[in-house]
């Protein structure tokens, strides 16, 4: 892979494709607009060529936004050539994750990240290295069986899923559930991401809501956005059959899941519940 230093125009920029365009805004941006005036970007932008003489910026929104708001024509980058898209997306979700936390990331960004990091889980699967049975014991040059049992006794085993969930600062359990949440059709998911952004849905309940039938989904994602005055009654959602019930050629029943939806209380403010992890 070659790489290249170059000062490019900011109008020959374009943003990644699997960026949601949340970017910093009010006194975060303002802060970096300072850090720049005052040092200069110390760290350059990483952009890889695209068609019609553009680049994509890989890593950099922020920096982008904040040196046209300076008033500037172009800024600093990398140019990386020869990249694929795997090692685009792979860069991309690093980076961001080096600059950010997660949970300033909006829901469409975090369920992105989710899955991409469960399409690698895939991978190395289909790689053949069993990555759900890694351990942090030492080798020893024991047998697997020998191995096991030590496990067992002195160890506790390692997941791709443990490491994944790490990397992103949340535990192993929510990282399930985001990944439960992620296998919604394309629509749905955008749906609940929404949801979730607008504070109309807590985390806990979208984790529910993905466990229920695709119909049933739709049908509680179009009664609360016809009725911005109602919000989820988790009592009511328990009633509803779970998709691991369903069994082939079942009928959906049309509207059944609107008798989980309950009028907001005057306060107005969802129930608390707790927080990620």
């Amino acid at each position: 892979m070659d790489i290249e230093m170059k000062d490019i125009r900011l109008e020959d920029l374009v943003p990644f494709t699997g960026h949601s365009g949340q970017t910093y805004e009010g006194k975060r941006l303002q802060q970096l607009m300072d850090s720049i005036e005052k040092t200069g970007l110390i760290n350059p932008i990483i952009v890889r060529p695209v068609a019609n003489g553009k680049y994509e910026v890989l890593c950099g929104h922020n920096r982008v936004k904040a040196v046209k708001a300076l008033g500037h024509d172009t800024i600093r980058a990398e140019i990386r050539y020869g990249i694929s898209d795997d090692m685009a997306l792979e860069l991309f979700f690093d980076s961001n994750l080096n600059q950010q936390s997660f949970s300033d990331w909006n829901y469409s960004q975090k369920f992105e990240a989710i899955k991409y990091f469960e399409a690698k889980i895939r991978k190395v699967s289909r790689q053949g290295k069993r990555t759900d049975l890694e351990t942090t014991a030492n080798e020893d040059g024991g047998t697997c069986v020998q191995s096991r049992q030590k496990l067992k006794k002195d160890s506790r085993r390692t997941t791709s899923r443990d490491r994944m969930s790490r990397q992103l600062g949340i535990s192993t359990a929510t990282f399930s559930k985001y990944r439960r949440i992620a296998k919604l059709p394309d629509e749905l998911l955008q749906s609940i991401a929404q949801l979730l952004d607008d504070k109309r849905i807590t985390f806990e309940t979208a984790y529910k809501i993905a466990n229920l039938i695709d119909s049933d989904i739709e049908c509680l994602i179009k009664g609360l956005i016809k009725n911005p005055n109602k919000i989820i009654d988790l009592d009511e959602l328990k009633n509803l059959p779970l998709r691991k019930d369903e069994k082939p050629g079942t009928i959906p029943v049309s509207n059944r899941a609107l008798k989980a939806l309950k009028p907001r209380p005057s306060s107005g403010i969802i129930p608390q519940v707790r927080r990620e992890k």
